[in-house]
Order: C-alpha cells, then sequence, then structure tokens
C-alpha cells in the first residue's frame, strides 16, 4: 500500500468512527499534508486542500470528501440538469481547463444530495446553483484563482469581503451578517481543492445547507453546458465566452445568457428570458432584423428581436462606440435559434 492510499483509509477511517472538527472542511489528512509541506519549506501560495491531499479525486473518484455527520438527505428530483459530457475531460485530471470552456461543466454535485437551480460556465469561473434538503439554495463557485472565484455574484447572497490571497482559502465556514435588519445570516465557505479555488454561499438560520453542497461537489464528472438558446453568426473574431442557465423557477421560466467576446475586452451579453406569463410584448420596433421587428432600446446599448411568444431575447452590446455596435448586435440576434419548446430541456443544444 502506497503512502496515498494509507492516509486515504486513515483519513476515511477515523472520519467514520468520531465527529469531525465542524469549523474545518479539511481533515487530518489536510493538517498533515500540510505539515509535510511546512517542513519542506513550501510556499503557503501551494498549500493543497483535502480533494488535493487524497490525490484530487483519482484515489476517491473524483469526490471531495465529507464528514459523515453532515446531512445526507435526498433532496426533491431534479426536473432539469445539464447533461453528462463523457468525453470532455473533468477538473480532478485537468484542473487547468475550468473555465476556460463555455460549452462544458467540468465539475458537477451527486444530486442524491442537491437538485441543480442553475449552471455557468467561461471567462474563468464554473458555477452551480443548486438546492439542499431543507429548500436551501447554494452557489457554488470554482476557478483557478481567488480573483476569478470571487468575481462570480449570484442573486440573494451575501459574501463580505473579497479574498484575493490563496491562503484566505482555507475551508473554515464564515458567517456574515444579515442583508437588513430581520433578514438571515449568509454563510461561506472558501476552500482549495488541489489548485483550484472553491466558494459555497448560502442564507440561511445555519451552516447546515453549505457543507450539505461542499459534500455535494464533484470534480470526476463533466457536463455540457445546454441552453434552449443557440447562436449560429457571430462578428468577426468573436467567440462564445459565456454560458449562463437559471433554472430556479422551471419550467414556468428560464433565463439564459451567452456572452459574446472578442479581442480588445468586447463583451455582448445575448440573453434569452422566457416565462408562462409574460404577454405578447412590444408589437412594433424602431428597427428591423432579417425582415422581422427588433427594437433598440433608449441609450443605444440593447437592441431586441421582438416576436418569440412568451419571451424576450436581447444582446446587450454595451455604448455607442464602445465594444461592439449595433449592427454586431443585430448580426447575432439575426441568427439566434431557439428551441421549439423551451419546456424541454432535452430539445435544448
Amino acid at each position: 500500500m502506497t503512502d496515498l492510499d494509507q492516509r486515504i483509509a486513515s483519513t476515511l477511517r477515523e472520519r467514520a468512527e468520531g465527529a469531525v472538527d465542524t469549523d474545518l472542511l479539511t481533515s487530518r489528512a489536510v493538517s498533515a499534508g500540510r505539515a509535510r509541506r511546512r517542513r519542506r519549506r513550501v510556499g503557503a501560495g501551494a498549500a493543497l486542500a483535502l480533494v488535493a491531499a487524497l490525490g484530487f479525486g483519482a484515489a476517491t473518484g473524483g469526490a471531495l470528501p465529507v464528514p459523515t455527520p453532515w446531512p445526507h438527505v435526498a433532496p426533491a428530483a431534479a426536473p432539469v440538469a445539464p447533461p453528462p459530457a463523457p468525453d470532455a475531460p473533468v477538473a480532478a485530471v485537468s484542473p487547468e481547463l475550468v473555465g476556460t470552456d463555455a460549452g462544458v461543466l467540468h465539475l458537477g454535485v451527486d444530486t442524491t444530495r442537491a437538485r441543480y437551480l442553475g449552471w455557468e460556465s467561461g471567462r474563468g469561473v464554473e458555477s452551480v446553483l443548486v438546492e439542499v434538503a431543507g429548500g436551501r439554495r447554494v452557489a457554488i463557485d470554482v476557478a483557478p484563482g481567488p480573483a476569478e472565484v470571487e468575481q462570480a455574484r449570484h442573486e440573494g447572497m451575501i459574501y463580505g469581503p473579497d479574498r484575493t490571497a490563496s491562503a484566505d482559502f482555507d475551508g473554515q465556514v464564515e458567517r456574515l451578517p444579515p442583508a437588513g435588519p430581520g433578514g438571515e445570516p449568509g454563510w461561506v465557505v472558501r476552500l482549495r481543492i488541489g489548485p483550484l479555488h472553491a466558494r459555497v454561499t448560502t442564507v440561511g438560520p445555519d451552516d447546515t445547507a453549505v457543507r450539505t453542497a461542499v459534500g455535494a461537489l464533484r470534480m470526476d464528472r463533466a457536463h455540457r453546458c445546454p441552453a434552449p438558446l443557440r447562436l449560429t453568426t457571430l462578428p468577426a473574431d468573436a467567440f462564445l465566452a459565456r454560458c449562463a442557465v437559471n433554472v430556479v423557477n422551471f419550467p414556468d421560466s428560464v433565463d439564459v445568457t451567452l456572452t459574446v467576446g472578442a479581442p480588445g475586452e468586447k463583451l455582448m451579453d445575448v440573453r434569452l428570458e422566457r416565462h408562462s406569463e409574460f404577454d405578447g410584448g412590444r408589437a412594433t420596433g424602431n428597427r428591423t432584423i432579417g425582415g422581422r421587428p427588433a427594437h433598440l432600446h433608449p441609450g443605444g446599448e440593447e437592441l431586441e428581436l421582438l416576436g418569440i411568444p412568451k419571451a424576450h431575447l436581447t444582446a446587450r452590446f454595451g455604448r455607442p462606440g464602445q465594444g461592439f455596435t449595433e449592427s454586431d448586435a443585430a448580426l447575432v440576434l439575426g441568427g439566434a435559434r431557439i428551441a421549439d419548446d423551451l419546456t424541454r430541456p432535452e430539445s435544448w443544444d
């Protein structure tokens, strides 16, 4: 048995035989690894968190080990989830790819512990929004560096001051004050997973939900970033930089943002918002795209393609003279393809 195998067996055996310090998401394997690295005088920036100490998933199936006393109650079955991408590399093997491909999530969650409410990939970070037992929403963000993790934001969460040093990602559970009077506190865990940085956030009366979500995180699986919106025409030198899908209230609503990027820090957010209660919306516009009515919003920063039942399709391209242009937005919207039935995820690309 190798030294790595011995540490894995010892760590898991000790975890099963007694309580674990609930203020930390790391185990004795991490402490031993850090002490050993300190003896070798490796800098703090190279410190590895729990998964790294256990072979970064290679010996444990990619699962982030969790103390057994933590909750493991299955939530309701997921109505929609990103489909597997069996041929794509996973974060446990290729951590450097996390956040580099808008079409792929290099990580996932255990759906017996968490239900997908949304997913996002691109621009240096990968995120999933999940619901755990008790109905609590938790946001999980993973990126190569702390700056990329901290740039991710999710509605309704509390983050506190950004952490810019790798040493701050130490696995401790942090309680944050409520956002307003009568509100519930926030709970944040920042940890290292091999060379990656992760932040797990929730709002609630205690830290149970955030701990459950950490236990659900899986680094040994990859998924496609499916969306009911596909962009078939892009400006010269442009590329798909980000895919973000929100299915919190699915099937009543779905919200998709595809970010188009280009050299020179150009960004354009193409957003499809579908809601069962949307009416026909604006009937006439002040522009046309491929013979279809469109509307340039006041300020000249956003173009909308009209006539889509129960949905709004817009391209926010920036102020005139900066970034992309109205012509670029018209080109992208003209080539946009929307799934025939937005309530059937199996039909999404």
